[in-house]
């Protein structure tokens, strides 16, 4: 099953630095939100101490204010006469608006001296209304338009937030595919190790010191484990072809024993127990061979089927196969192991079901499914796991002839081949079902 996205290791620390950022960006804020109101002053005394020191000037020697237009100092401002019109919002000076009390602070340590203030218009259009001091002691109100603080600042600030936003997620995502990488590459290869048991390519040294020794330690038991199943394998073979000869000699002297009374019914015990001993050793070499066989070649799964089942062998099967010239192509493959899958799974049904047998080829979803079925008592779904392990026979099964290596020597060879094997209710009967990847 497909991992979903947010259950994946690289998606939980990318969102976790995420986190931890918005965090500190969230901190960072509140700190700046509340020096705010001095970094906004400060943007906007040069302008207008510029703007208003002249007039100032003049009130406090008694002359009427000349107010100038078009005072740029970073920002431009524009003077307008007062009084502010009754809309107007005043400020006095004990409200708490932080951001006038500390612009008031700053005109006053630049020889402005403010009295109260007052903003009418709208955002963007607004006019800020300053009370300057005069040499009667008659206040004047004096206007100024523009904005409080740089327009350019807010931008450049949202601008520089941005790209910093921008490149803390580059960041997070490229460091999360670095410790996520050499664990997917150890997932896909612990993965294709228990489907196919063959050796992995080794590992990338990559990554953290940690994943680097996991990686190693693994490459390492994948190779124990391949050179334990290859001796494995060898003393099989090797055990399995010595028997042989003895077991041929034992059935053969047996056969030859003279006819006398109670010597039959020896004869038969004899050469019975000789062929199931010769039936076992079968097995081992095709558990051995399904393990060793290489797969180098490129089968046609439906002309693999149609020529088996064709051959004179089968009549007794009924068989639902593909268009005749419909190829269905499995690469990396053994014509011969896929052979000797089909082969057991017909020899199961007739040994342990009953007639008819069906086998049914067809192609879906990008695999070759190929399903045996049988109409005996089928198999009760909790033996159905403990079937695929070797020489585990069902209970119904333990009074007849076989070796309980029938359906592990299938699961094995098509796990090799990448692809699963399946046991169902076929009702009556068992069905088992084989799925192949196709070749593109």
């Amino acid at each position: 099953m497909r991992a979903r996205w947010f259950d994946t290791l690289f998606a939980r620390i990318f969102l976790l630095q995420v986190g931890v950022a918005v965090l500190l960006v969230i901190m960072l804020t509140l700190v700046l939100f509340s020096d705010q109101a001095s970094v906004f002053a400060k943007a906007a005394l040069p302008s207008w101490s510029a703007a208003l020191g002249p007039v100032q000037a003049q009130l406090l020697r008694g002359e009427a204010p000349t107010l100038p237009q078009g005072v740029d100092v970073l920002v431009p401002v524009d003077l307008e006469p007062g009084p502010p019109p009754s809309r107007a919002h005043f400020i006095e000076p004990t409200a708490v608006a932080p951001r006038y009390n500390a612009l008031r602070e700053g005109l006053r340590e630049r020889g402005i001296q403010v009295g109260r203030m007052a903003v009418s218009g709208e955002r963007g259009e607004s006019i800020t209304w300053l009370e300057l001091a005069t040499a009667n002691q008659t206040p004047v109100w004096v206007g100024i338009h523009g904005a409080l603080e740089n327009p350019g600042l807010r931008m450049r600030g949202a601008i520089g937030l941005g790209l910093a936003v921008l490149v803390f997620l580059l960041a997070a995502a490229w460091l999360s595919r670095i410790v996520a990488r050499p664990l997917q590459d150890l997932q896909q290869s612990v993965k294709a190790f228990s489907e196919t048991g063959e050796r992995p390519p080794a590992l990338a040294q990559r990554g953290p010191v940690e994943l680097r020794q996991l990686a190693q330690q693994f490459d390492a038991f994948a190779a124990q484990r391949v050179q334990q199943d290859d001796a494995r394998a060898m003393m099989l073979a090797g055990i399995s072809h010595d028997l042989r000869s003895p077991l041929g000699r034992i059935r053969m002297a047996a056969e030859l024993l003279p006819e006398a009374p109670g010597v039959a019914v020896r004869r038969e015990s004899i050469v019975r127990n000789a062929q199931l001993a010769d039936e076992l050793v079968g097995s081992f070499i095709a558990l051995v061979r399904t393990a060793t066989e290489p797969l180098d070649e490129r089968v046609d799964v439906h002309a693999l089927v149609r020529a088996l089942l064709g051959n004179g062998d089968h009549a007794d099967v009924h068989a639902r196969l593909p268009a005749e010239g419909e190829a269905l192509w499995v690469e990396p493959a053994s014509r011969i192991v896929l052979q000797r899958c089909l082969l057991n799974l017909l020899d199961n049904a007739r040994r342990y079901g009953r007639p008819p047998l069906e086998v049914d080829l067809q192609a879906q979803g990008g695999e070759a499914v190929l399903s045996v079925r049988d109409h005996g008592p089928g198999m009760p779904p909790a033996q159905r796991e403990t079937l695929l392990q070797p020489f585990y026979r069902g209970t119904k099964d333990r009074g007849q002839p076989g070796t309980g290596l029938g359906l592990p020597v299938v699961e094995r060879a098509v796990r090799r081949h990448g692809g699963q094997m399946a046991l169902q209710d076929a009702e009556p009967g068992l069905r088992v079902t084989l799925r192949l990847p196709l070749a593109g």
